[in-house]
């Protein structure tokens, strides 16, 4: 017997996209569908570990895998290119070097780093948001310790704008890394600030008290410098300038000021909330055909109307969830509405170190790093099973 068969294209190899194309592999039978994963590189990263490749505490290339290895090649067709545009009319993708038509889109196309229009900041800042920038930030800062190794006038300033989940990691990961870099490049550690703003009145608004309570705690035995209550103005080469008119100097100053929606969802009619498209509860843009939009560019509600936070486990969930949806309409039965499992929520302070949530209750200190290291093991057994638990294992 044969069957329409369905076009199936996911736009982005980040967690939801990726974790769409595996699941949509193993549900739906190859007679039914046709699976393409479009991606701008042919490496999927592990986003919640960018933190560490930036401060250079883990090798950068072992937080990346070749998607390649991720998915099956006989059922799902990889395509490396970048999306430009989509035509929902028509049922396209445009991307750089061709246009491919579809019957289901999913758009896993990620965020972009929130920049507030601040003068100077995309020009100057560096960004804890993908692989390629983290890596840059990398370099740079051993870099500007060689610099200093040479010319040792006054402070080596590394100033961070961000005290949200990643800017919070990243601070603990670079304090890591500084005594390395200090020892390798023959730098008194005295002469290193790290200098980190929060325009909010608190560390970490939003999350909960034990967790802010754990991350000040730690911050504090380290001396670190934090102005919070104060909003950069202006971004220059080498300063920083606040609302009060204070200037930093500045080596190096990394922004972590959070994600908004992308760019290329704009212009379509999309009900949008702080750049992120608004889906329904089956992950769906309301009143448009069979177009799907999850993770950071998009936004979903629970039952009380409130948005969910654009966080790596929601994204899993909605790619597993999008996977089945799309398989129940190409067999033609109903699909049950996205329901999201929030299994709480861990931060790393560091090696060894991390505090957080798991189901209402507060962990911190060694349990929780374990714990931080369980979810991730998890993750990689639910990508690609045992062997990829045991090579991320010796990475």
């Amino acid at each position: 017997m044969e069957y329409d068969k369905k076009k199936v294209v996911i736009l982005g190899g980040g967690y939801g996209g990726l974790m769409t194309a595996v699941t949509l592999q193993k549900r739906v039978h190859p007679s039914r569908v046709e699976i393409y994963l479009v991606n701008k590189n042919d490496y999927h990263y592990f986003t919640t570990k960018v933190h560490e490749a930036g401060a250079g505490t883990v090798n950068p290339n072992s937080i990346k895998m070749p998607i390649q290895e991720l998915i099956d090649p006989k059922r799902v067709t990889f395509i490396q290119d970048e999306v430009t545009g989509l035509d929902i009319e028509r049922k396209k993708v445009i991307c750089k070097n061709q246009i491919i038509t579809y019957d289901y889109v999913v758009v896993g196309i990620g965020g972009t780093p929130k920049t507030f229009n601040i003068p100077g900041l995309e020009e100057h800042a560096f960004f804890l948001f993908n692989w390629e920038g983290s890596n840059r930030l990398r370099k740079h800062i051993e870099e500007k310790f060689q610099e200093f190794s040479q010319k040792p006038t006054g402070k080596l300033n590394l100033v961070i704008g961000g005290t949200g989940f990643t800017g919070m990691e990243f601070i603990h990961e670079l304090t890591k890394s500084i005594p390395l870099l200090c020892k390798e490049y023959k730098v008194v550690p005295n002469d290193v600030n790290i200098i980190v703003i929060e325009p909010n009145q608190q560390i970490l608004q939003g999350f909960p008290e034990s967790i802010v309570s754990d991350a000040v705690g730690s911050l504090r035995k380290m001396g670190i410098e934090y102005k919070v209550g104060m909003q950069v103005t202006k971004v220059e080469r080498d300063k920083v300038f606040l609302q009060d008119g204070t200037e930093i100097q500045s080596d190096t100053f990394i922004w972590a000021g959070g994600v908004t929606g992308n760019p290329l969802l704009e212009g379509h009619g999309f009900e949008l909330l702080d750049g992120r498209v608004k889906v329904d509860e089956y992950c769906e843009v309301p009143d448009v055909s069979d177009v799907y939009v999850i993770g950071d560019a998009s936004v979903s509600f629970n039952e009380k109307g409130q948005p969910y936070p654009p966080t790596a486990q929601i994204a899993i969930q909605q790619g597993q969830y999008c996977a089945y949806n799309i398989a129940m309409k190409v067999y033609g039965q109903p699909a049950k509405p996205f329901h999201y499992i929030y299994r709480g929520t861990v931060m790393s302070l560091g090696k060894g170190n991390a505090t957080g949530i798991v189901y209402d209750h507060h962990i911190n200190g060694k349990f929780a790093a374990l714990m931080k290291w369980v979810i991730e093991m998890r993750y990689c057994f639910m990508l690609g099973g045992l062997s990829l638990v045991r090579k991320h294992w010796k990475d």
